[in-house]
């Protein structure tokens, strides 16, 4: 092996009367670094999307919702709750009430600009438990306690949707809503009026262009619900990927009056579609090494035919073929080492200046308002390994030809 390695050395030097080897390497190199480079940073970004919408989804919405078809709803709510938080893994419940509504604001000049939201009543004691609600407040986390109370009820604005309306802290929001019997002859809008008390913001644009959080009390009120009333439960548990066992479990144990579903049910067109086009990304990139191992593939085999005479010597002086065909394969590892070096610090370099200084993008199109990054290792790993294994498959053409190659043939008409 020691001396494959040292013959592979010396080949890897051009000969003075032929430069193209040189740039042949250095040719294949960057293909194979630049493949490499952006295999890594498209792969961190689309891990950091991601894991973007599955955190921001997870912290805005219930892991598990369970709903009910009785007339009565969810009566007694204590005891319905104290079922739910028996079950092992529930950590957390809350009721919630969920509407679609239009907000307004009264505005000094022209007509009121509606917006179609999405309005919340939530426990303020209690929907912490289910999602970290608290943390996207502006500019306290301290106003979710003030939605309770007060002659005019209060409401919890996202920062697209106060942009929109024009609303700002302490001014007056109208929330319109359907809340009687349909009849297409006689449709009866209801409005109410709630004040602005505070902002939240999560960096999603679906969220933070629709979503109102009032306190269940007050956003009942308005809808025409019970003082114990709600639309659905919501349940956090202790590992979110069992989600879906969890709420399985709870649909067993309340009956079929209740229905119960997890994020990943609502939410599995988008993540399967994610999933998708990574692969499809992976596939599209991966060409780019795969061009490049061609590459390696036309160097070793101008290679082979420049130091044809040099292996008919080294064969008949008592080099084994096996030693000969090494040779080359560490030539061709070696490209491909050098070019995976380089493209991962590369695409390491790339992956810190997202991280570090972020690319803003429209929210309203790409849901989130920055390009997220997420470092996996083992996708480094992979990438870095089946780009290795890649170039030793472009290699071993070439270098079975050259230790296939008969010394006396080559000696006599060379």
């Amino acid at each position: 092996m020691q001396f494959a390695a040292y013959i592979a050395r010396r080949y890897l030097r051009s000969r003075r009367h032929s430069r193209f080897l040189n740039r042949g390497s250095v040719t294949a190199i960057l293909g194979i670094a630049i493949g490499v480079a952006v295999l890594n940073v498209t792969l961190a970004v689309m891990n950091g999307f991601h894991a973007e919408m599955r955190r921001t989804f997870v912290e805005n919405m219930p892991m598990i919702s369970i709903i009910t078809s009785r007339p009565e709803g969810f009566g007694p709510l204590g005891e319905v709750m104290d079922s739910v938080a028996d079950v092992p893994e529930v950590v957390g419940v809350a009721p919630f009430i969920r509407q679609e509504v239009l907000v307004s604001s009264p505005r000094t000049a022209g007509p009121p600009r509606p917006q179609a939201a999405v309005v919340w009543g939530v426990e303020p004691d209690l929907v912490d438990a289910v999602q970290p609600l608290s943390r996207y407040l502006r500019p306290d986390p301290a106003i979710l306690g003030a939605l309770s109370g007060g002659t005019v009820p209060r409401v919890i604005l996202g920062t697209e949707l106060a942009a929109n309306v024009y609303a700002a802290i302490g001014d007056t929001v109208i929330l319109t809503s359907v809340n009687e019997e349909l009849d297409l002859e006689d449709i009866r809008p209801v409005s109410a009026r709630f004040v602005v008390v505070g902002f939240f913001e999560t960096g999603m644009y679906e969220f933070d262009s629709r979503f109102v959080y009032g306190s269940r009390e007050g956003v009942g009120a308005f809808l025409g619900y019970p003082p114990d009333g709600a639309s659905m439960l919501g349940v956090k548990v202790s590992d979110l990927m069992r989600a879906d066992r969890v709420a399985d479990a709870l649909g067993t144990m309340l009956g079929r009056d209740f229905y119960a579903t997890d994020w990943m049910a609502l939410n599995e067109n988008l993540f399967q579609w994610i999933k998708l086009e990574k692969i499809i990304m992976v596939v599209l990139l991966g060409m780019i090494i795969l061009i490049a191992g061609f590459n390696i593939v036309g160097i070793l085999t101008m290679m082979v035919g420049e130091r044809r005479r040099e292996i008919g010597i080294l064969l008949a002086m008592g080099a084994r073929r096996g030693q000969v065909m090494g040779i080359f394969l560490l030539n061709g590892l070696w490209l491909g080492a050098v070019g995976i070096f380089f493209g991962s610090a590369i695409g390491l370099a790339g992956i810190w200046y997202l991280h570090a200084h972020g690319v803003r993008l429209p929210g309203d199109v790409y849901f989130v308002d920055h390009i997220p990054v997420l470092l996996q290792w083992t996708d480094f790993g992979l990438i870095a390994g089946v780009s290795l294994f890649m170039t030793l498959l472009a290699g071993f053409w070439p270098s079975w030809e050259a230790s296939n190659l008969e010394p006396m043939d080559i000696i006599r008409y060379t």
